[in-house]
């Protein structure tokens, strides 16, 4: 009987999430190396699955998605967008790319590497290599470890998963402090520097020290009445409360710096960056 609950349940989200799930409007096609159309890179089950060296963007075209998205970038210096460019080339070449939908578009793989490299453009070492898929679903998506949930955005094994429904929330409200690809790259990059022993960034570990010192205390403060910053899903435990700080960092920087000095202070050392005009 759980086991046909179960299955019931899996069906009718599905269901759910097809009637509900992002279309193609005023997005330009994903397409592989050689200009043709993603129906190519379609496995039996209707994924779509491209490996990041063969999405051979033009720097035309990495401009105009990150331009039209992302004003972190715009915010940049002319010698920095450069750097940023070279540096998120690198992470979409290493990365597969896996579209559980049978429309790509060429933002999904831009914009989600994008977001990695705006987390990490203070560090030495921002590929991630632990994290070889990055899975995007169309919306929700469920989640069966621990238990079975409905989730936004997930990190577990070699893959990032993300809600692309969700993604793009996140930069169509760049100041509500909630920002899904944020939150999912932050556990990325705490996990790559902690929990696989391998490729650490030496500031990142260096100054998480601190952070941790000043978050733990902000941690209790908001479980206080008035304190109201932080969501009570980041209360739920101290690794996402670091992630909804990044949010908080990138989003609502001057709020963060104003509310708990210390603990935005220990943010700008441990990302080795300020946030643009703040």
């Amino acid at each position: 009987m759980l086991f046909e609950f179960i299955a019931a349940l899996v069906t009718v989200i599905a269901l759910i999430f097809f009637i509900n799930r992002i279309g193609g409007q005023g997005r330009d096609a994903l397409t592989n190396n050689n200009g043709n159309e993603t129906a190519e890179n379609e496995n039996e089950n209707g994924f779509l699955i491209y490996r990041g060296s063969e999405l051979h963007f033009s720097d035309e075209t990495l401009r105009t998605v990150i331009t039209k998205h992302l004003s972190y970038f715009n915010n940049l210096f002319a010698p920095d967008k450069e750097i940023f460019l070279r540096r998120l080339k690198e992470f979409m070449r290493r990365k597969i790319f896996i579209i559980h939908d049978k429309s790509g578009f060429r933002e999904m793989p831009i914009l989600v590497s994008a977001t990695a490299i705006k987390l990490s453009f203070g560090l030495e070492t921002y590929l991630l290599p632990h994290f070889k898929f990055i899975h995007i679903f169309p919306a929700e998506f469920i989640g069966v470890s621990p238990f079975l949930r409905v989730l936004a955005g997930n990190v577990s094994g070699s893959s990032i998963r993300i809600s692309w429904k969700h993604f793009l929330e996140g930069y169509q409200y760049p100041d509500d402090g909630e920002n899904v690809g944020l939150h999912e790259m932050a556990h990325a990059y705490y996990f790559q520097n902690f929990e696989t022993n391998q490729n650490a960034d030496s500031n990142f570990v260096t100054h998480f020290s601190q952070f941790n010192n000043f978050g733990n205390k902000v941690f209790e403060q908001e479980k206080s009445p008035g304190n109201d910053l932080y969501s009570e899903y980041a209360l739920n435990n101290f690794q996402e409360f670091w992630a909804e700080s990044v949010e908080l960092f990138f989003e609502r920087p001057a709020q963060l710096k104003a509310t708990y000095p210390d603990l935005y202070e220990s943010m700008t050392a441990l990302l080795n960056q300020h946030p643009p005009n703040i």
